[in-house]
C-alpha cells in the first residue's frame, strides 16, 4: 500500500466571502485531491486598507486552509506598493503558520499570476524537493488581447522564474500547456489534470426536456463570450423555425437588465407569435443545482467564447449528457469533438478584438441548425458516460496522486 503524501497548495485564487465564485474549480480540485493526498492549501486574499478583510466563504474544509488577508492601497499614488507588501505580508505569514514538524512531499502552485514567484522561494525555504504547476489562464493562447507577450516586464519575469521551477504540470488544457512551452522556453512533462464535476451533476433530476429545443449559455457575459454574436445567430435561426428557445445564465443585475432591453429591440414583431410564447430568458447567477436543472430540461449548451481555457460549464454539460456547440479556442478541441458535440472557427478581428460579424453569425446559425437535427436524430446519446469517467472526483484525484508518487 502507497503512503498517503503531503502536499502544500500555493493558490492564487480561492473563493471567498468577497467573490464566492473566484477560484471555485481550485476549491473543486482540492476537495477532490483531499481523499487521497494530505493537502494543505495557501492562499493570500486581498483588501483594501481601511475596507474589511476578504476572509473565506467558511471555516470548515476538509483540508487545513492557511488564509492570509493582505492589505492593499487603493491610493493610485501608493498602488506600485502592493505587489512589494503583497511578497512580504505572504511569505512572513505563511513562514508563521506553517508547523515546524509540517514535511510537504510536493509544492503545487495553482494559478501563479502573482503567487507563482512567491512559491520558489518558499520552495527553497522549506527544502520541498518538486513543484507541480497548474495554469487555469488563457493569456498564453494566441488571439487574446491581454496576451502574456502585451504584460509588464516584472509579470513576465515571474511567470519565467516560476515555470524556471517548476518539475512537472498538472493542466487543465494540454493545448494551454504546449503555448507556455513555446512562450516559456523550457520543456516541462505533465498529465491532464480536468476539473472536477460535482457529483450532483451524475445525478439525473426529475423534469423533462423542455417542448421547444433550448439551447442554454452560462458565462460571466464578458465580452469575450460573445453574447450579442450568440443572440444573432439565434435570431437568424429562429426567424426559420420557431420551435426554439435560448437561456442565458450568469449575468449580474446591471448586466442582465442592458440585454434583455438590447434583445427586446431585437426581437422584432414579426419574429415574434405571441406575447407569451417562451423564447429567450437571462439569469442572473445561478447555483450548481439550479444549472444543473435548466440543463436537464434543454438540449444543447452553446458557447461561442473569443477565447477559452477548459471552461468548467462545458465539463459539467457533458456530464448531464447535454451536447455542446463551441468555437475551437484554447484547451476546447480536448473537452468536445464529432461524438458529444460541434466545434466551429470564429473569425476575429485582431485590432479591436470583435467578433461580431456576418460570416461568425453565419457559421454559428449553421452549426445550431446542425445541431438540432442531429440531436433529433439520437446522435448524442450516451455521451455522459465518457464524460463522468474523465470529470470525477475519483478519476482525477487518482490521476494527481499518480503523478505525485511517480515523482515524489
Amino acid at each position: 500500500m502507497h503512503k498517503k503524501l503531503s502536499a502544500l497548495w500555493i493558490v492564487g485564487w480561492f473563493p471567498s466571502k468577497a467573490n464566492p465564485y473566484a477560484g471555485n474549480f481550485i476549491y473543486r480540485h482540492a476537495l477532490a485531491c483531499s481523499s487521497q493526498i494530505d493537502i494543505t492549501v495557501v492562499h493570500g486574499a486581498t483588501y483594501f486598507i481601511g475596507q474589511e478583510k476578504n476572509m473565506p466563504v467558511t471555516e470548515k474544509y476538509p483540508f487545513p486552509l492557511i488564509w492570509i488577508p493582505i492589505p492593499q492601497f487603493q491610493s493610485g499614488l501608493l498602488k506600485p506598493l502592493n505587489l512589494v507588501i503583497y511578497y512580504c505580508w505572504f511569505y512572513v505569514q505563511l513562514l508563521k503558520q506553517v508547523k515546524r514538524n509540517n514535511v510537504f512531499d510536493i509544492l503545487h502552485v495553482h494559478a501563479p499570476d502573482k503567487c507563482g514567484i512567491l512559491a520558489t522561494w518558499i520552495k527553497r525555504k522549506l527544502k520541498i524537493n518538486k513543484m507541480v504547476l497548474t495554469e487555469h489562464w488563457a493569456i498564453y493562447n494566441s488571439h487574446v488581447p491581454d496576451h502574456f507577450l502585451t504584460r509588464n516586464q516584472w509579470f513576465q519575469f515571474a511567470i519565467k522564474q516560476t515555470w524556471k521551477y517548476t518539475d512537472y504540470a498538472a493542466q487543465v488544457s494540454l493545448p494551454l500547456h504546449h503555448e507556455m512551452q513555446k512562450l516559456l522556453g523550457k520543456t516541462i512533462p505533465t498529465i491532464e489534470f480536468a476539473n472536477v464535476v460535482p457529483s450532483d451533476f451524475f445525478v439525473p433530476t426529475e423534469n423533462a426536456k423542455y417542448e421547444k429545443f433550448n439551447f442554454v449559455h452560462v458565462s460571466n457575459f464578458e465580452n469575450r463570450k460573445n453574447i450579442p454574436l450568440i443572440f444573432a445567430a439565434f435570431l437568424k435561426l429562429y426567424a426559420e423555425d420557431n420551435a426554439i428557445s435560448i437561456e442565458f445564465i450568469g449575468a449580474d443585475k446591471s448586466t442582465k437588465e442592458y440585454y434583455q432591453t438590447q434583445f427586446s429591440t431585437q426581437m422584432s414583431a414579426e419574429l415574434s407569435n405571441s406575447q407569451d410564447q417562451f423564447v429567450w430568458e437571462i439569469h442572473e447567477k445561478e447555483s450548481p443545482s439550479r444549472i444543473n436543472e435548466i440543463f436537464r430540461k434543454s438540449h444543447c449548451l452553446l458557447m461561442a467564447s473569443s477565447s477559452e481555457n477548459a471552461p468548467c460549464v462545458i465539463a459539467e454539460a457533458l456530464c448531464t449528457s447535454l451536447p455542446v456547440i463551441s468555437s475551437n479556442v484554447g484547451g476546447i478541441s480536448n473537452m468536445v469533438n464529432d461524438s458529444n458535440g460541434i466545434l466551429f472557427d470564429l473569425e476575429i478581428n485582431e485590432k479591436t478584438w470583435s467578433a461580431y460579424n456576418n460570416r461568425n453569425i453565419e457559421t454559428l446559425y449553421q452549426s445550431m441548425k446542425i445541431m438540432k437535427q442531429n440531436v433529433l436524430s439520437g446522435k448524442y446519446e450516451n455521451i455522459e458516460i465518457a464524460a463522468k469517467a474523465k470529470y470525477s472526483a475519483s478519476s482525477i484525484s487518482q490521476e494527481l496522486n499518480q503523478l505525485y508518487l511517480s515523482i515524489s
